[in-house]
């Protein structure tokens, strides 16, 4: 079956500052700057089209102020929200219009940043082969953080395409990550020991037990996308466990985050793999008009009082 990519594999680069043209050292442009961290701030509270906004203003200054190392910081995070927002045929176009302007200016510097998120453009796109590719130059960055995102992606374009081979190499990748690494890079780490042991048809139990606790880990740390994801690699051991409820079970659940996190793309996949369109919501808005609550609460209110 295939496996889902959600774009917050690159959200937490955008949170660390890190762009395609290189970082930005407080560049004295303040219009620039504000743009910027007024963007940051709106990922962070899950404001996407604000981020969006500002991270296109802060474009706009990076071409006048024909400063490079913005250009690229400011394309970068851009592709990035787009691919969150759902939009990864976007994300393209900005990431191939960003490394057009960079060569406009000589530049010479790191692309990998930008090869991270094209590869999960992409893969969003089912385009695995040219994915793969971005995924393995983005590997090769010098900044730890990209190369072990790009690890976790290739790991999860390996699984969908069937690639044991690559799957394997990210296995071995992940293994030897010390335990004091950061609570991200293990929880992937769990993802991919549950993938290959599902792939290599393993323990579907352990498969399930590693899922769950990147889940649990995801959860804590509220990385609400990647935990779906984490819930619909659990459902598939459940499945091939035979627990066909519970893997429905968690399907549901993995498609209901992901819906309540604008990703549309993942819920409606793994709602199709639960085996129902129903999903119990308390919390959906009423069908009725707003006029007609007021009176209904007050009936509600009225027969819990009468005796």
């Amino acid at each position: 079956m295939r496996a889902t990519y959600l774009a917050s594999v690159a959200m937490v680069l955008v949170l660390a500052g890190c762009g395609g043209g290189g970082k930005v050292a407080a560049p004295t442009d303040g219009t620039l700057s504000q743009d910027m961290e007024t963007g940051r701030d709106a990922v962070d509270l899950g404001r996407l089209s604000v981020a969006e906004g500002q991270y296109r203003a802060a474009g706009v200054r990076a071409l006048a102020r024909d400063d490079v190392a913005a250009i690229g910081d400011a394309g970068y995070n851009l592709a990035v929200v787009q691919l969150d927002e759902n939009r990864p045929q976007d994300a393209l176009t900005t990431i191939a219009s960003t490394r057009a302007a960079l060569s406009v200016r000589g530049t010479q510097s790191d692309d990998t940043g930008l090869d991270l998120v094209q590869a999960g453009a992409l893969y969003r796109l089912d385009r695995f082969d040219e994915a793969a590719n971005s995924a393995t130059s983005a590997a090769r960055a010098s900044d730890p953080a990209i190369v072990e995102k790009a690890q976790l992606l290739s790991g999860i374009i390996a699984d969908a395409r069937g690639d044991r081979g690559t799957l394997d190499k990210v296995a071995a990748y992940f293994t030897q990550l010390p335990k004091t690494a950061a609570w991200s890079w293990l929880a992937d780490a769990q993802e991919i020991t549950a993938r290959r042991l599902l792939a290599d048809g393993g323990s579907a139990q352990t498969a399930y037990q590693d899922a769950m606790q990147a889940v649990a880990a995801r959860q804590t740390h509220v990385e609400y996308r990647d935990m779906a994801r984490g819930l619909s690699v659990a459902a598939r051991a459940a499945g091939q466990a035979g627990n066909a409820s519970q893997a429905a079970a968690l399907y549901l659940r993995a498609s209901q985050s992901a819906q309540k996190e604008g990703d549309t793309q993942n819920a409606d996949a793994w709602r199709k793999l639960a085996g129902t369109l129903n999903m119990p919501d308390p919390f959906a808005s009423p069908a009725n008009d707003s006029t007609t609550q007021p009176r209904a609460a007050a009936t509600a209110t009225g027969a819990v009082t009468q005796k």
